[in-house]
């Protein structure tokens, strides 16, 4: 019977110190910014650096007016223009070209913003 009473208090002070340890890892230390919050912070006219994956960046300026371009970083590419918009959890874009219109969620993650398309990340974004 001690035993079994032992054995039930270590197992509540280990569950207690786990939960305690655990606590902030378990709690979502991302924060999705709404479409406004968004335009507020990266919509402003200033250029910033979109980094995919596999390394690939780009320089994206979106204008407050709606209107937006992107420059591939690494060589002499064309400038693509584009129009977006806001929607409540992300931000909408079309791209000159494409056939038709991308929506993405933007997380502070830490201290990395990441552009995820769905659950996939495609882009780290950088000022």
């Amino acid at each position: 019977m001690a035993v079994r009473t032992i054995g039930a208090g270590v197992l509540i002070a280990t569950l207690s110190v786990g939960t305690a340890l655990a606590g902030p890892l378990d709690k979502p230390s991302d924060e999705k910014l709404s479409g406004e919050a968004i335009k507020a912070a990266w919509f402003t006219g200033q250029p910033f650096i979109a980094t995919s994956p596999d390394g690939t960046g780009y320089k994206f300026v979106f204008q407050p007016d709606g209107k937006a371009t992107k420059t591939l970083v690494a060589k002499k590419a064309p400038v693509v223009s584009g129009t977006w918009r806001v929607i409540a959890e992300g931000y909408c874009v079309h791209w000159t070209g494409s056939v038709r219109e991308k929506c993405f969620n933007i997380r502070n993650e830490g201290t990395v913003t990441v552009a995820r398309f769905g659950k996939a990340i495609v882009a780290n974004w950088t000022r």
